[in-house]
């Protein structure tokens, strides 16, 4: 898989409390999120938290593994596996589980314990996503959240990442996430507003 190098370059015009919406499709939905966390690990040396609601946590780290990534300075939440018969039952030790995607003050509080007890110096949150929470939350819920999880992260000068498939989210959450964010990264191309 060839990652987009159009995504590094412009993701350095991004500051440390910066909310990024990454618009992408279904087809290229990992292809995408490989070519913003490589930067933020090599390039800008980040640490962070990987919000997992489109797909099991283990699967994500193994996939980022098998493109050589050290997945050690993310903690990821996962927000799938835990309604599934044995999905708790992994063998990476940084993957912690919500029970379920509506439980989102608990991702929430959750993540910022993570963010609390590590050592990097710069850190990010990436939401693996929005539609996938969409499928699970009241729409007018999933905004409010967003807005607070936003401006939670901004206010601890921590990159927000958010990915997000458009045509599988509610307008209404689309038109606030055009709200909150800062930038945007759109299928690899960033718009600084």
């Amino acid at each position: 898989m060839e990652l987009d190098q159009r995504i590094a370059e412009q993701l350095t015009e991004v500051s440390l409390n910066s909310s990024v919406q990454v618009r992408c499709g279904t087809s290229n939905a990992f292809m995408v999120t490989a070519s913003v966390i490589v930067p933020l690990l090599h390039s800008f040396e980040m640490g962070g938290v990987y919000i997992s609601a489109s797909r099991g946590a283990a699967e994500t780290i193994d996939a980022l593994e098998a493109l050589g990534l050290s997945t050690e300075h993310i903690h990821f939440i996962d927000l799938v596996s835990s309604g599934f018969l044995g999905g708790t039952e992994v063998e990476h030790k940084n993957i912690s589980f919500v029970d379920s995607p509506i439980m989102l003050e608990s991702v929430l509080l959750r993540t910022l314990y993570h963010l609390r007890t590590t050592d990097n110096e710069r850190n990010f949150v990436f939401l693996d996503s929005v539609n996938a929470l969409a499928i699970y939350n009241e729409e007018r819920m999933l905004a409010e959240y967003l807005h607070t999880f936003i401006n939670t992260f901004r206010n601890r000068e921590v990159l927000t990442v958010i990915l997000n498939v458009p045509d599988q989210t509610p307008p209404s959450v689309l038109a606030n996430m055009d709200l909150y964010c800062t930038d945007l990264v759109d299928r690899g191309q960033v718009v600084i507003h």
